[in-house]
């Protein structure tokens, strides 16, 4: 495996990142009926977003690439769906946490347009510099391995059985809150 660099942001600058995104959805003046999470990685991005640009309606939708830390399937599997009354003429804000290679994000709107969405734009905290889709929002830049909080105990029980579990254990070393959280929750290695 090749050697990755981890990011570990915090759920204060995600939740900045997200005002940043609101804010500009909001000077774009879009009418958005509906937010559209994909699961996992989006539904909490989702439902801040939802808060944030006061928008109740959040559906969810199952769409996956990754079976762990570099590990990708071929294609994206989209695994749920939303009826087609609830998509039909609607203007939907599709969010994710990461745009990697855009494929899953493509093939969800996708899915959404066939569906009769209306306009289907896409959010995303941040976006890997080969991604392909079309991010209409978006905040930071990375080619690091992104480690969410909501994913921070699946991604470290992951990286247990590869070599790169001492490089991330010696960053997460200078952060005693996630050192702390490894320890309760992991055994050590």
């Amino acid at each position: 495996m090749k050697d990755i660099t981890f990011i570990l942001p915090t759920l204060n600058q995600i939740y900045n990142y997200l005002v940043e995104i609101a804010t500009e959805i909001k000077k774009r003046n879009l009418k958005i009926d509906s937010i559209v999470g994909i699961s996992r990685g989006g539904l909490i991005p989702a439902r801040f977003l939802s808060d944030l640009l006061l928008i109740p309606d959040i559906k969810i939708i199952s769409a996956g690439f990754y079976a762990g830390p570099n590990i990708r399937m071929e294609k994206p599997i989209i695994h749920s769906s939303i009826p087609e009354d609830e998509v039909k003429n609607r203007n939907i804000l599709l969010v994710d946490d990461v745009a990697d290679t855009g494929e899953t994000l493509e093939a969800v709107r996708r899915h959404l347009i066939d569906k009769g969405a209306r306009n289907v734009y896409t959010a995303v905290i941040y976006v890997k510099p080969w991604n392909k889709a079309k991010i209409d929002f978006y905040s930071q830049e990375t080619d690091a391995w992104i480690i969410f909080p909501w994913e921070f105990i699946e991604t470290a029980q992951q990286l247990f059985k590869i070599e790169s579990w001492e490089k991330f254990r010696k960053e997460v070393g200078s952060n005693k809150d996630l050192l702390n959280i490894l320890n309760k929750f992991l055994e050590e290695k």
